[in-house]
């Protein structure tokens, strides 16, 4: 088995982790988060480099990169924070969805305006009454012949309310039973008459914020929809391994980060006239750490490997996304421990990661979904 990277990717590795020292830095994304702002510089910076054109076949305009050239990315801008790494995530996933789905118009739109960081997407599956259970989802969708009309409510949606963004969304164009059919995909202006967007106050990720949305009568050409009438269900599927991969490839930059801050204070910090990081009760637990991040990181990369080569990889992409989410909240935690009363203070990087450490194991599928998708592929049936 080979774990080198490529030169070229050893140079984007190289050049994404540049990238947060000069662009996006920890301290910077806390500033970020911690007034709300739109850091129009970071997504600049990303099309200025080419990564957002990075995964998208050249056939339209893209690059062509494979699935562990984008988790190498996703890992160097996790090391800023988790929320920046979903700057780019978040687009690529919608992006790559309409790039296999749509049509050439909307295809040429991913080339001209999302490509070059002109346009952003979001996306809009979860509901009040719908999260990890997506195929109950009920926001309607009429068809009022050239056009649809949407009513309804959408929860949790990230990104929503940034500037220049459309709203990849879910919505039930047929009957409810069975559930997993009559779902189809539109892409919502996130300005349209009759859409209210409304940021969420949440304990953290406020660098894209948490959105709901409500839904009154808002006209969606039909020229706007992404896949077959009643095919959305097979569309949201189509990109979940890369998905969970990515998702992954940010906890393990993240988780890493998070254990490099605590070791640098653990050998400066004293206590009994000795080094903190000296206690073997801190030592082992800190090196414990280390042992999971790497367990996370060969999970993650294994996973974005066998996407490369066009293997099935769904159970590998759960392992990935559980094993990645919870060390990093694992991280978090330990790193308030050793930070003590430092990273109690708000003022603290550790405080930052961890109040965003906490919905690592919800969003993008929580840890008991992911359980039961690796339960699933060993032949049992959890409920």
């Amino acid at each position: 088995m080979d774990f080198e990277f490529t030169d070229e990717q050893a140079l984007l590795r190289k050049t994404a982790r540049e990238f947060v020292r000069d662009v996006c830095p920890p301290e910077k994304a806390k500033a970020w988060d911690e007034s709300d702002a739109f850091p129009e510089e970071l997504f600049k910076g990303i099309a200025g480099l080419g990564w957002f054109s990075l995964p998208f076949p050249e056939s339209i305009g893209g690059d062509g990169g494979s699935p562990v050239d984008l988790t190498i990315v996703a890992e160097e801008l996790g090391r800023s924070s988790f929320d920046v790494a979903m700057c780019y995530i978040g687009v690529l996933i919608s992006g790559l969805t309409i790039a296999r789905w749509g049509s050439e118009e909307q295809r040429a739109w991913i080339r001209d305006r999302v490509m070059t960081g002109l346009e952003r997407i979001a996306t809009a599956i979860s509901e009040p009454d719908s999260g990890s259970d997506a195929a109950a989802l009920r926001t309607s969708a009429t068809d009022a012949g050239d056009h649809f009309v949407l009513n309804g409510q959408k929860a949790w949606c990230t990104g929503a309310g940034l500037p220049d963004t459309k709203i990849a969304m879910y919505v039930r164009t047929g009957p409810r039973r069975p559930k997993h059919t009559g779902l189809t995909l539109l892409l919502v202006v996130n300005t349209a008459p009759g859409l209210d967007v409304r940021r969420t106050p949440t304990l953290a990720r406020h660098i894209l914020g948490t959105n709901e949305l409500f839904l009154h009568d808002v006209v969606v050409p039909k020229s706007r929809m992404i896949g077959p009438l009643g095919g959305g269900w097979k569309v949201m599927l189509s990109q979940l391994e890369l998905e969970k991969i990515l998702l992954s490839g940010a906890y393990v930059g993240v988780a890493q980060a998070t254990l490099d801050d605590m070791l640098a204070y653990s050998k400066q910090r004293t206590a009994f006239d000795r080094p903190i990081g000296n206690f073997q009760a801190l030592a082992h637990a800190m090196a414990d750490l280390q042992t999971d991040i790497e367990a996370a990181r060969l999970l993650t990369y294994r996973a974005a490997w066998m996407l490369t080569q066009g293997h099935e990889c769904a159970r590998e992409g759960s392992m990935a996304k559980l094993k990645g989410s919870e060390t990093y909240v694992a991280a978090a935690r330990l790193g308030m421990q050793v930070l003590a009363g430092y990273g109690f203070s708000t003022e603290s990087i550790m405080s930052f990661r961890y109040r965003e450490s906490i919905v690592a194991t919800i969003s993008g599928g929580t840890s008991q979904i992911q359980r039961n998708a690796v339960a699933r592929s060993m032949g049992l049936r959890p409920y």
